[in-house]
């Protein structure tokens, strides 16, 4: 038997789903320089990220006997009685649906936007991308008391509505769940953008020429190929954003109510308020796993749906 048709057997059986030839490893310098660059993120990913992670799963099993006192013995009653409290059960809803009404308005304003400065900005780009980067080069307190200023019932808005005569007494924006989307919106649309705008550019150009010479208006080219392209920068933008406002501090408590509790507020006031260690690092814990399954699921879904979007 001949070198060649050794080789063609070898290639009948890969096609026919036989044994496959093993990937080449790399060489020993190639991976010594692999692990040397992956030095820097790991010094910063095990201490600040996994240990802090390990201490709060540890603590969510084992049991509060008093404030600030856990007894080194395994249990899950603090998540059955999370899981089973109406109070904690509210906290994740709100939270999960403000996560997500700020996903959709975000990328319901974002995308046009990306699209605009991707397409049709022009020399105006650079002032374009300017005023997208600028909301970031300011403190979240600063961009916090300027809602409030806007959002407050003596504020631009109401004065606005009252001096119309849209309304007779001024609209509670401000402390209050409204109050809160908008100054959300306000502060991830950035993250929103970005990862839309980067998808457009890198959409192939030849794509779009060839559907509208096989006689596709704008709006159909538009909505049958620009907008699949798109596909993977509206969900990777739409992932930073829902697993930002999961987690958000600052803005539930400035601009929202007591009344309508919030993830991190809680395990806050869970941790340092009552001394209850076991409780927050449960409530810490579900946070954490429910970011985990929406990030699973929206990959997952993307690309059964939408083959064409493997970078995902």
């Amino acid at each position: 038997m001949t070198a060649a048709s050794v080789d063609a057997s070898r290639v009948g059986d890969a096609g026919r789903g036989g044994p496959r030839a093993r990937p080449a490893r790399l060489p020993v310098a190639e991976r010594a320089v692999v692990a040397v660059m992956l030095l820097p993120a790991l010094a910063v990913l095990v201490p600040f990220f996994l240990l802090p992670m390990a201490v709060l799963v540890r603590n969510s099993v084992w049991i509060q006997q008093a404030p600030g006192l856990l007894v080194p013995a395994l249990s899950l009653d603090t998540y059955l009685m999370v899981l089973t409290d109406f109070f904690y059960l509210e906290m994740f809803a709100n939270t999960f649906g403000v996560s997500l009404a700020v996903t959709v308005l975000t990328a319901l304003i974002g995308y046009p936007f990306a699209y605009f400065i991707v397409r049709r900005s022009g020399r105006w780009r650079a002032v374009l991308i300017w005023c997208l980067y600028l909301p970031l080069l300011v403190s979240v307190i600063a961009r916090v008391f300027g809602w409030i200023v806007i959002t407050a019932d003596s504020g631009l808005i109401n004065a606005t509505l009252l001096g119309l005569g849209l309304v007779e007494e001024p609209v509670r924006i401000l402390y209050a769940p409204g109050g809160m989307l908008l100054g959300m919106t306000h502060r991830y649309l950035p993250i929103m953008v970005l990862p839309i705008a980067a998808a457009i550019v890198k959409s192939d150009p030849a794509l779009i020429r060839a559907s509208r010479d096989l006689g596709s208006g704008p709006v159909a080219t538009f909505f049958r190929v620009e907008l699949p392209l798109s596909l993977p920068g509206i969900i990777a933008g739409a992932q930073l954003v829902f697993a930002a406002v999961l987690s958000d501090f600052v803005l539930p408590l400035l601009l929202g109510s007591t009344r309508f509790r919030m993830l991190a507020p809680a395990i806050y006031d869970e941790a340092v308020g009552r001394m209850n260690w076991g409780h927050a690092a449960a409530i810490a814990c579900l946070g954490v796993a429910i970011m985990a399954v929406v990030l699973m699921t929206s990959n997952t879904v993307v690309r059964r749906l939408a083959p064409w979007a493997r970078a995902l």
